[in-house]
């Protein structure tokens, strides 16, 4: 190789490299607005399914309907009860260092 084939080479790379740096960029644009639509519609679904949920509870608490062998009152007290789990644990734990 001479170095005139050397020297073009090295530009070749530089170009190639500076033209991914350009993609990489346009991409994260694109992907964050994208990220933001999906996020806002996942949302607005889980407050649905959150109020959907809530109102079955009340309807199952009016007509003392039960689910496999669980009433309202069982689901009550499971959420009234102060244990918490592993993850709840090493979450708390990591709130009280900072």
């Amino acid at each position: 190789m001479t170095y005139d084939q050397i020297d073009a080479r090295k530009e070749y790379v530089r170009r190639a490299r500076e033209s991914f740096h350009e993609q990489e960029n346009d991409w994260g644009h694109e992907s964050t607005a994208q990220e933001e639509t999906v996020l806002g519609r996942t949302l607005a679904l889980r407050i649905v399914l959150g109020i959907l949920l809530f109102l079955l509870f009340v309807l199952a608490d009016i007509t003392d309907y039960k689910v496999l062998d669980c009433s309202t009152t069982t689901i009550a007290s499971e959420i009234e009860k102060d244990d918490y789990t592993n993850a709840e644990k090493y979450v708390m734990m990591l709130f009280a260092d900072k």
